[in-house]
């Protein structure tokens, strides 16, 4: 398990206290960066939109990845990933439609960068047409 990850656990399973309605102050925790962006988005929307809000951590992931901050990139990732293990299926569809399916598997310019992903992700990812043919 990810370092970062390590609190999101304990002895009463693989996933607790990783729900899809808690996933906003969760990421926070671990991703203290993204709180201006989770703010916004509240300030906005007037609650957190789970989907509007994985939009916005994907720009925020692929802007960090393209700037070379492999610190918090990692940190997202690792969060991600056990998010897209978790037992709650709200949790894996949140992760795998609004994150993986938004970087966009199948186009060759992320491929490197999806190929640095950890496992469970880089499987959505194939599911969705990672690494792109020709």
């Amino acid at each position: 398990m990810h370092p970062h990850c390590a609190r999101l656990h304990d002895d009463g399973g693989v996933d607790a206290g990783l729900s899809y309605e808690r996933i906003a102050d969760l990421l926070i925790a671990e991703v203290p960066e993204f709180a201006p962006v989770v703010q916004e988005h509240v300030a906005c929307d007037d609650e957190v939109l789970q989907h509007v809000l994985f939009g916005d951590l994907t720009r925020f992931v692929l802007k960090a990845h393209q700037c070379g901050d492999d610190a918090v990139v990692g940190r997202c990732l690792a969060f991600l990933e056990q998010a897209m293990m978790a037992s709650d299926l709200r949790l894996r569809e949140l992760v795998a439609v609004s994150f993986v399916e938004n970087v966009g598997p199948w186009d060759a310019e992320v491929a490197d960068f999806i190929a640095s992903w950890p496992p469970a992700l880089r499987q959505e990812a194939a599911v969705q047409g990672w690494p792109p043919v020709g």
